[in-house]
């Protein structure tokens, strides 16, 4: 079992330079607002076409994106070589969907697809709704709310979803700006400064989202990037005829400032500034994959937010996603610089808990450093037994000497021995890596890198044990007898669930804990790959309140690469954590990052070195754990 097809990267066969599209969409008219019944009504807006125009600039400045003329007045679309953008009355729902998938049908794989849209957000009441607020999010396009309507014409979130899993899957990134109220989850409230309306409030949806059935496995990365959260208004500042958006306007300089920026520093700046202008009223959301690039790839090297407390540095990290004391980390003041392959300054790991640590800097800080730094893993502390290797090669035994986690034992439950020109690497779930002879350069990266992933699940493992407090579910959707939401789990999982390699995993898990807690599930195969499950995609979400349950959504599929064991591990815990610094590749897979690695990395700056080149505060927590068996 190499890993769940989640988490697999689509290889590209083509050469081809990786291009940007976008579909920028502003409204400040709307057809229907005022003819809502009383306390329904929503008005027009004055600044989200004004933004739609900031952002263009921006991109076009900082990225060379070609936007084309901007529209204005009755022209209200335009197509440039590299962009679609509509604003008030040709920013229909239909229009807008269409010129999605437009730009989706232009792109390739290793593309980068950049949906904007400016405009009213709102809420809808789903009362079968599986998100844990009984709430779904949505985008308000001109014609929204339109009387008599025999379908829903706000963009659901769900809708939202569904293209983006579309486009993932033929390997093109998706990376969304909504400047809008409730955009948290992908949706400006209803009055002069202030972009929401009222939300919607039915039983059922009036029609079914895009049929999910249409894509296949996920392959490449998605950003999302709210103006506002949950509940929260994305709010307009400036005089009338002059507004614009906070949250835009702050990217918009942001791009311009810094056009190399990760999304992680854009993020960290734009919500910076924007809480701190609204007063904390108004707080963008960011999720994803932010240690990508707007059109760059996805560096998966595990990074934490460090916070300045004083004398101390405070690491979101602890034992939970892996860090262990006396590790040593690298510094730096943005994380683009952290996935650069810097040096930074140093800082060991003094304190432990399992949602942070406290890190003791090597060297005072430079002066006018930032208070929130980010650090990268330099030198990795194997704190449980080390990993027994039966060597059969003589040559490679003084590389498997170098790496201290390591025992030599000719007993040893993994093994290295000659295979196929060159070595093998195994261990009890069988074939791990097959690597070039001992003698070749790239030897012992890839050595050291496989070894590394196998022993840092097998110490997270060893900790991570089965803890009260919460309940994980796991099973084959032909199981499912029409159920789509979470009610099916149950308190008494079996321990072992039978799959096949065509069936489509089932995930719930219930917080059984008398306080809310956040949950996160993840997916280990039989080559040591950890997936990150729930919340999918590197998103953030809320803490669940007790006694109820997430699980993955109906339109996202997740189905076994092959035979062989798989083990699901959920995690609850009182305060958020950093879940993704878990994820890795099998140990059979080379990461263009491997030189980053704690262990790796030592072999790339030796006589070995590879070509390649190169969250919280948890303090309660639970564990539960469910096998899965992937038969032929």
């Amino acid at each position: 079992m190499k890993k769940i097809i989640a988490a697999t990267m689509l290889l590209l066969g083509s050469g081809a330079q990786a291009e940007v599209r976008a579909v920028f969409v502003g409204i400040d008219k709307y057809a229907y607002g005022a003819v809502q019944p009383p306390n329904l009504r929503f008005a027009d807006l004055s600044g989200a076409v004004g933004d739609t125009r900031r952002i263009r600039d921006a991109l076009a400045s900082s990225h060379g994106l070609a936007v084309g003329t901007m529209p204005d007045g009755d022209n209200c679309k335009s197509q440039g070589p590299a962009a679609l953008t509509l604003i008030n009355a040709c920013a229909t729902k239909a229009a807008i969907l269409a010129a999605w998938q437009q730009q989706l049908a232009a792109s390739k794989p290793g593309d980068t697809l950049l949906l904007y849209f400016a405009g009213h957000g709102s809420t809808f009441l789903n009362e079968d709704s599986t998100q844990a607020s009984g709430y779904n999010s949505t985008l308000m396009p001109h014609d929204a709310r339109r009387p008599q309507a025999t379908a829903l014409t706000d963009i659901m979130d769900s809708e939202i979803r569904v293209f983006i899993n579309r486009a993932t899957s033929t390997g093109v990134n998706v990376v969304t700006w909504f400047d809008s109220c409730n955009s948290g989850t992908a949706s400006r409230d209803g009055n002069s400064a202030s972009r929401s309306a009222p939300p919607l409030r039915v039983s059922q949806p009036l029609e079914k989202p895009m049929d999910p059935s249409v894509y296949g496995n996920l392959g490449a990365y998605r950003v999302h990037m709210g103006g506002a959260a949950d509940g929260q208004d994305a709010t307009e500042v400036g005089q009338v005829g002059a507004r614009a958006g906070r949250f835009t306007t702050a990217l918009a300089k942001a791009l311009t400032d810094t056009p190399n920026a990760s999304f992680a520093d854009l993020a960290m700046r734009v919500v910076g500034e924007v809480t701190r202008d609204s007063g904390g009223r108004q707080v963008p959301h960011a999720e994803g994959a932010l240690r990508a690039t707007l059109g760059g790839p996805e560096v998966k090297a595990a990074t934490f937010d460090v916070v300045v407390d004083g004398s101390r540095l405070v690491m979101a990290g602890g034992r939970l996603t892996g860090v262990t004391k006396g590790s040593r980390f690298a510094l730096f003041t943005t994380t683009g610089e952290a996935l650069g392959g810097g040096k930074g300054l140093t800082a060991r790991v003094a304190d432990l808990g399992p949602g942070q640590a406290v890190l003791v800097p090597e060297a005072p800080l430079p002066p006018g450093w930032p208070a929130v730094l980010v650090a990268r893993e330099i030198g990795h502390v194997f704190d449980g037994p080390k990993l027994p290797l039966a060597v059969a090669d003589p040559a490679a035994l003084a590389i498997v000497q170098r790496l201290n986690f390591v025992a030599v034992d000719p007993a040893g439950r993994f093994r290295l021995q000659p295979a196929a020109g060159g070595l093998q690497l195994s261990g009890p779930t069988g074939r791990l890596a097959l690597l070039p002879p001992a003698r070749d350069p790239q030897f012992g990266v890839q050595l050291a890198a496989a070894l590394e992933k196998v022993a840092r699940v097998e110490h997270w493992q060893a900790q991570a044990t089965q803890r009260p407090g919460v309940i994980l579910c796991v099973r084959s959707a032909k199981q499912a007898n029409g159920e789509t939401d979470a009610a099916w789990c149950r308190d008494d999982p079996p321990p072992t669930v039978s799959l096949t390699p065509s069936d489509e995993i089932q995930v719930s898990v219930i917080n059984a804990s008398p306080k809310p807690r956040h949950l996160y599930v993840l997916a280990i195969g039989d080559k040591y790959s950890v997936t990150l499950v729930l919340p999918g995609f590197g998103a953030r979400e809320r803490a669940i309140q007790a006694g109820r349950a997430n699980a993955i959504p109906p339109e996202q599929k997740l189905t076994p690469e092959g035979p062989g064991r798989l083990r699901f591990v959920a995690l609850s815990t009182d305060g958020p954590v950093n879940a993704s610094a878990l994820e890795q590749s099998d140990t059979d897979q080379i990461d263009p990052h491997a030189c980053l690695s704690a262990v790796a990395g030592a072999f790339c700056q030796s006589e070995n070195r590879a070509r390649s080149g190169a969250g919280g505060a948890a303090s309660e927590w639970s564990v539960a754990v469910v096998d899965a068996e992937v038969k032929p």
